[in-house]
């Protein structure tokens, strides 16, 4: 029987992160995934924003976050010799005057100065419909997340660490953490919103939603460096194309782009641009979102090799290195377990 140190099923955003830090500590892992087109990573936006935008505010731990995330990244783009992180600040626009007037008032007092580092009249950007200006947030970047998992998918399967299959629950043996002739010390589940159909960790409370972007090309702008932000976001990602999302469906979870969608999204592109447009295509993934906004990371209560690493969430390319960290932590720890994750992300508080 093959020995590893751990296998992990998954290689989304969360179990590709976790698998480079793993290697990185010379641990040996095995990686379980098929590709299935629903992935959440696949169609994910890759935006790195420490601002919520809607509140004008710090993301929790923004510093942090950002700071970790930038360095993760690039070292990755040399570990692999891509390029998958490019630096680019956000614009948002302001769509109406309280908003306005909110996001110069937090700049003043709320030291969003910090995050904002200039505003933008009216009618600044021709190619655009903006009645009261913006925001423009930095730093901030974009990661291109569909590259980053296929080369990642590459560097694994080259070095024989992935398995590409559906993970098979019937073939494990939860007591021993074996899976088809391999032997694990532990077991990473990073299913994403399959999640829910896991038998050890489908108590908790998941609230998957399908999203759907949109490539299009305006065949007049060949490459604003800005992403914007207006209820939708708009990211530049070649000459003269840019990706747009994403719409919010808790009802359909398949993997179906809809006329619904498309509509939605066309819908608010005219509202923002005032200029041509063209679609190229459209995407659909699930996202492994929880009900209390909050990553799934930690340790089974009964079966002590059995973990998990999901929900990331929208700010999961922002969040997912320092988290795959503090995942870290717990992995080589033998005792205070449940202790070396930070209680807001610990799954023990659904217990």
């Amino acid at each position: 029987m093959n020995k590893v140190d751990f296998i992990i099923v998954g290689q989304g955003l969360a179990g590709t992160l976790l698998a480079y830090d793993l290697i990185s500590n010379n641990k040996k892992i095995l990686i379980i995934d098929k590709h299935l087109k629903a992935s959440s990573s696949k169609v994910a936006a890759g935006m790195i924003n420490p601002v919520a935008m809607k509140r004008c505010s710090p993301v929790f731990m923004a510093d942090h976050y950002l700071s970790n995330a930038l360095k993760v990244y690039r070292d990755l783009e040399l570990k692999l010799n891509s390029k998958i992180l490019y630096l680019k600040p956000i614009l948002k626009l302001f769509a109406n005057e309280d908003i306005q007037n909110t996001w110069k008032v937090k700049y003043s007092n709320d030291d969003m100065d910090k995050y904002i580092s200039s505003f933008s009249k009216s009618n600044e950007f021709s190619f655009l419909k903006n009645s009261f200006g913006g925001a423009v947030v930095e730093p901030s970047a974009h990661l291109d997340v569909s590259l980053f998992l296929n080369i990642s998918r590459e560097y694994f399967t080259k070095l024989n660490l992935l398995k590409e299959e559906i993970f098979s629950f019937e073939d494990f043996d939860h007591i021993n953490c074996s899976y088809k002739g391999v032997i694990a010390d532990k077991i990473i589940f990073c299913e994403g919103h399959r999640l829910q159909n896991n038998p050890f960790f489908n108590y908790l409370p998941m609230s998957p939603t399908k999203g759907e972007i949109m490539k299009i090309k305006i065949p007049s702008l060949k490459n604003f460096n800005k992403m914007i932000s207006k209820g939708i976001y708009m990211i530049p990602v070649k000459d003269y194309e840019y990706v747009v999302g994403a719409t919010y469906n808790r009802e359909d979870l398949s993997d179906k782009v809809t006329q619904e969608g498309r509509s939605f999204l066309i819908s608010k592109l005219d509202s923002i641009l005032d200029v041509d447009f063209e679609v190229l295509s459209i995407s659909a993934g699930v996202r492994p979102n929880v009900k209390d906004r909050r990553p799934l990371i930690g340790v089974h209560p009964e079966f002590s090799k059995l973990y998990v690493f999901n929900g990331l969430g929208s700010r999961g390319v922002l969040q997912g290195p320092t988290l795959s960290q503090e995942l870290m932590s717990c992995l080589f720890s033998n005792h205070l377990i449940g202790n070396k994750i930070k209680k807001y992300n610990n799954i023990n508080r659904f217990d």
